[in-house]
Protein backbone atom coordinates (compact mmCIF):
# COMPACT_ATOMS: atom_id res chain seq x y z
CA UNK A 1 0.00 0.00 0.00
CA UNK A 2 1.47 3.11 -1.43
CA UNK A 3 0.65 6.65 -2.33
CA UNK A 4 3.82 8.97 -3.69
CA UNK A 5 3.73 12.79 -4.93
CA UNK A 6 6.40 13.69 -7.00
CA UNK A 7 7.36 17.40 -7.56
CA UNK A 8 3.30 18.18 -8.08
CA UNK A 9 2.23 21.88 -9.03
CA UNK A 10 -0.79 23.08 -9.41
CA UNK A 11 -2.42 26.75 -10.50
CA UNK A 12 -5.98 28.21 -10.34
CA UNK A 13 -6.66 31.41 -11.84
CA UNK A 14 -3.05 32.27 -11.83
CA UNK A 15 -2.40 31.74 -8.25
CA UNK A 16 0.21 28.75 -7.39
CA UNK A 17 -1.91 26.20 -5.08
CA UNK A 18 0.18 23.38 -5.39
CA UNK A 19 4.68 24.15 -5.38
CA UNK A 20 6.42 21.30 -6.10
CA UNK A 21 5.14 19.02 -3.86
CA UNK A 22 6.71 15.56 -2.94
CA UNK A 23 5.84 12.97 -0.21
CA UNK A 24 5.43 8.94 0.16
CA UNK A 25 3.32 6.90 2.73
CA UNK A 26 3.23 3.55 2.35
CA UNK A 27 2.57 0.34 4.71
CA UNK A 28 -0.08 0.48 7.19
CA UNK A 29 -1.34 2.99 9.66
CA UNK A 30 -2.57 6.79 9.75
CA UNK A 31 -0.88 9.61 8.21
CA UNK A 32 -2.20 12.96 9.21
CA UNK A 33 -1.94 15.50 6.62
CA UNK A 34 -2.40 19.22 8.20
CA UNK A 35 -2.42 22.70 7.25
CA UNK A 36 -4.13 25.93 7.51
CA UNK A 37 -7.29 26.57 5.32
CA UNK A 38 -6.30 27.26 1.87
CA UNK A 39 -2.96 25.66 2.29
CA UNK A 40 -3.57 22.84 -0.66
CA UNK A 41 -4.77 19.97 1.33
CA UNK A 42 -8.27 19.41 -0.26
CA UNK A 43 -6.86 20.14 -3.48
CA UNK A 44 -4.06 18.10 -2.95
CA UNK A 45 -6.87 14.83 -2.14
CA UNK A 46 -8.72 15.95 -5.57
CA UNK A 47 -5.28 15.09 -7.21
CA UNK A 48 -4.60 12.26 -5.43
CA UNK A 49 -8.70 11.23 -6.72
CA UNK A 50 -8.59 12.52 -10.13
CA UNK A 51 -11.12 15.33 -9.50
CA UNK A 52 -8.20 17.62 -10.49
CA UNK A 53 -5.58 17.27 -12.84
CA UNK A 54 -2.07 18.42 -11.98
CA UNK A 55 -0.60 20.65 -14.17
CA UNK A 56 3.05 18.95 -13.62
CA UNK A 57 4.56 16.38 -11.56
CA UNK A 58 3.80 12.55 -11.16
CA UNK A 59 0.86 10.79 -8.36
CA UNK A 60 1.46 6.57 -7.92
CA UNK A 61 -1.06 4.83 -6.04
CA UNK A 62 0.47 1.53 -5.32
CA UNK A 63 2.76 2.10 -8.10
CA UNK A 64 0.33 2.91 -10.52
CA UNK A 65 0.22 6.58 -12.42
CA UNK A 66 -3.26 8.04 -11.54
CA UNK A 67 -3.11 9.13 -15.17
CA UNK A 68 -4.52 5.65 -15.62
CA UNK A 69 -7.30 6.41 -12.85
CA UNK A 70 -9.75 3.25 -13.14
CA UNK A 71 -7.01 1.32 -12.43
CA UNK A 72 -4.77 3.48 -9.91
CA UNK A 73 -7.60 4.18 -7.50
CA UNK A 74 -9.35 0.57 -7.85
CA UNK A 75 -8.60 0.02 -4.48
CA UNK A 76 -9.12 3.53 -2.90
CA UNK A 77 -11.89 5.21 -1.28
CA UNK A 78 -12.29 8.98 -0.61
CA UNK A 79 -14.25 11.33 1.48
CA UNK A 80 -13.32 15.04 -0.51
CA UNK A 81 -15.37 18.18 0.54
CA UNK A 82 -18.33 17.67 2.46
CA UNK A 83 -20.78 15.47 0.39
CA UNK A 84 -24.05 14.46 1.57
CA UNK A 85 -26.10 10.93 0.72
CA UNK A 86 -29.19 11.91 -1.72
CA UNK A 87 -32.28 13.29 0.17
CA UNK A 88 -34.86 11.25 -1.84
CA UNK A 89 -32.78 7.77 -0.92
CA UNK A 90 -33.20 5.60 2.22
CA UNK A 91 -29.96 4.81 3.92
CA UNK A 92 -29.48 1.48 2.62
CA UNK A 93 -30.71 2.58 -0.64
CA UNK A 94 -27.86 5.03 -1.13
CA UNK A 95 -25.44 2.31 0.08
CA UNK A 96 -26.61 0.21 -2.46
CA UNK A 97 -26.34 2.67 -5.21
CA UNK A 98 -22.40 3.09 -3.84
CA UNK A 99 -21.71 -0.23 -4.10
CA UNK A 100 -23.14 -0.40 -8.13
CA UNK A 101 -20.91 2.63 -8.82
CA UNK A 102 -18.18 0.49 -7.49
CA UNK A 103 -19.28 -2.45 -9.34
CA UNK A 104 -19.66 -4.69 -6.16
CA UNK A 105 -21.88 -8.23 -5.82
CA UNK A 106 -24.84 -7.72 -4.18
CA UNK A 107 -24.09 -10.15 -1.83
CA UNK A 108 -20.91 -8.41 -0.89
CA UNK A 109 -23.33 -5.02 -0.59
CA UNK A 110 -25.50 -6.17 1.70
CA UNK A 111 -22.50 -8.27 3.68
CA UNK A 112 -20.81 -4.82 4.19
CA UNK A 113 -23.76 -2.96 5.07
CA UNK A 114 -24.34 -5.71 7.88
CA UNK A 115 -21.51 -4.71 9.28
CA UNK A 116 -21.41 -1.07 9.40
CA UNK A 117 -24.70 -0.94 10.66
CA UNK A 118 -23.62 -2.22 13.26
CA UNK A 119 -19.83 -0.82 13.54
CA UNK A 120 -21.16 3.07 12.92
CA UNK A 121 -24.40 2.65 14.61
CA UNK A 122 -26.11 4.08 11.56
CA UNK A 123 -29.75 4.79 11.44
CA UNK A 124 -33.04 2.86 10.31
CA UNK A 125 -31.61 1.44 7.19
CA UNK A 126 -35.48 2.46 5.54
CA UNK A 127 -35.25 6.03 7.02
CA UNK A 128 -34.88 8.82 3.86
CA UNK A 129 -31.47 10.41 4.32
CA UNK A 130 -33.17 14.03 3.83
CA UNK A 131 -34.49 13.68 7.29
CA UNK A 132 -31.37 13.06 9.28
CA UNK A 133 -29.37 14.65 11.29
CA UNK A 134 -25.77 16.29 10.14
CA UNK A 135 -24.50 13.96 12.34
CA UNK A 136 -26.08 11.20 11.52
CA UNK A 137 -25.76 11.94 7.38
CA UNK A 138 -21.78 11.90 8.20
CA UNK A 139 -21.79 8.50 9.16
CA UNK A 140 -24.13 7.72 5.76
CA UNK A 141 -21.42 9.17 4.33
CA UNK A 142 -18.61 7.38 5.93
CA UNK A 143 -20.08 4.24 5.65
CA UNK A 144 -20.19 4.53 1.76
CA UNK A 145 -16.70 5.60 1.76
CA UNK A 146 -15.82 2.37 4.31
CA UNK A 147 -18.48 -0.13 2.15
CA UNK A 148 -15.91 -1.47 -0.88
CA UNK A 149 -13.63 -1.93 1.74
CA UNK A 150 -10.12 -0.70 0.23
CA UNK A 151 -7.04 -0.69 0.91
CA UNK A 152 -6.23 2.81 0.90
CA UNK A 153 -8.50 5.32 2.15
CA UNK A 154 -8.41 9.36 1.26
CA UNK A 155 -10.23 11.02 4.54
CA UNK A 156 -10.83 15.21 4.37
CA UNK A 157 -11.74 15.68 7.74
CA UNK A 158 -13.82 12.81 8.39
CA UNK A 159 -15.17 14.16 11.48
CA UNK A 160 -16.34 17.23 10.55
CA UNK A 161 -19.59 18.23 11.86
CA UNK A 162 -19.80 15.43 14.42
CA UNK A 163 -20.19 15.49 18.11
CA UNK A 164 -17.71 14.59 20.51
CA UNK A 165 -19.73 11.08 20.98
CA UNK A 166 -19.84 10.72 16.93
CA UNK A 167 -16.83 11.77 16.32
CA UNK A 168 -15.25 9.04 19.00
CA UNK A 169 -17.18 6.37 17.33
CA UNK A 170 -15.75 7.26 14.07
CA UNK A 171 -11.86 7.05 15.64
CA UNK A 172 -12.27 4.09 16.98
CA UNK A 173 -12.98 2.94 13.42
CA UNK A 174 -10.68 4.54 12.25
CA UNK A 175 -8.07 2.98 14.31
CA UNK A 176 -9.52 -0.74 13.87
CA UNK A 177 -8.49 0.17 10.04
CA UNK A 178 -5.64 1.07 10.52
CA UNK A 179 -3.98 -1.51 11.68
CA UNK A 180 -4.58 -2.92 8.61
CA UNK A 181 -5.05 -0.66 5.70
CA UNK A 182 -3.22 2.48 5.12
CA UNK A 183 -5.53 5.98 5.55
CA UNK A 184 -4.63 9.58 4.49
CA UNK A 185 -6.33 11.90 6.56
CA UNK A 186 -6.53 15.93 6.64
CA UNK A 187 -7.90 17.28 10.29
CA UNK A 188 -7.42 20.24 12.24
CA UNK A 189 -8.24 19.27 15.77
CA UNK A 190 -4.86 18.61 17.02
CA UNK A 191 -6.09 15.82 19.72
CA UNK A 192 -7.26 13.48 16.97
CA UNK A 193 -4.14 14.05 14.59
CA UNK A 194 -1.82 12.91 18.03
CA UNK A 195 -4.41 10.02 18.49
CA UNK A 196 -4.65 8.94 15.72
CA UNK A 197 -1.35 9.48 13.20
CA UNK A 198 1.74 7.75 13.21
CA UNK A 199 2.84 10.27 10.75
CA UNK A 200 2.05 13.49 9.91
CA UNK A 201 2.64 15.95 6.80
CA UNK A 202 2.56 19.93 7.34
CA UNK A 203 1.68 21.94 4.51
CA UNK A 204 1.52 25.38 4.47
CA UNK A 205 1.16 28.03 1.13
CA UNK A 206 1.17 24.93 -1.55
CA UNK A 207 4.64 23.89 -0.07
CA UNK A 208 5.12 21.00 2.38
CA UNK A 209 7.08 22.32 5.78
CA UNK A 210 7.52 19.23 7.88
CA UNK A 211 6.87 15.70 7.63
CA UNK A 212 7.84 12.97 10.57
CA UNK A 213 6.48 10.82 13.05
CA UNK A 214 3.96 12.13 15.16
CA UNK A 215 5.90 12.44 18.44
CA UNK A 216 9.20 13.61 16.14
CA UNK A 217 7.13 16.79 14.94
CA UNK A 218 5.73 17.35 18.24
CA UNK A 219 9.03 17.18 20.20
CA UNK A 220 10.93 19.13 17.97
CA UNK A 221 8.54 22.09 17.14
CA UNK A 222 6.37 22.13 20.17
CA UNK A 223 9.43 22.44 22.47
CA UNK A 224 7.23 20.49 25.52
CA UNK A 225 4.32 22.51 24.80
CA UNK A 226 2.89 19.84 22.63
CA UNK A 227 1.01 18.83 19.17
CA UNK A 228 -0.56 22.07 18.63
CA UNK A 229 2.21 24.00 19.77
CA UNK A 230 4.01 22.47 17.32
CA UNK A 231 1.75 23.39 14.28
CA UNK A 232 1.58 26.86 15.26
CA UNK A 233 4.75 27.24 15.51
CA UNK A 234 5.57 25.55 12.23
CA UNK A 235 2.69 27.77 10.14
CA UNK A 236 4.04 30.47 11.54
CA UNK A 237 7.23 30.21 10.33
CA UNK A 238 9.06 29.44 13.63
CA UNK A 239 10.87 26.51 12.79
CA UNK A 240 13.99 25.43 11.73
CA UNK A 241 15.59 25.73 8.11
Amino acid sequence: MEISVKNVVKTFDGKLVLDSISFDVNGTGIVGYLGPNGAGKTTTFKILTNLAKADSGEVRINGIDTKDYRKALLNVSSLVGNPEPYDDMTIKEFLEFIGGIRSMSRKKVEERISVLKKDLALDDLNKNCGVLSKGNKQRVVIAAVLLPDTDILLLDEPTNGLDPVEAYDIKRILKKIGKKKLILLSSHIMEEVKELCRDIIVIDNGRIIAYGKTKSIERKFGKGRGLERAYINLVMGKHEN
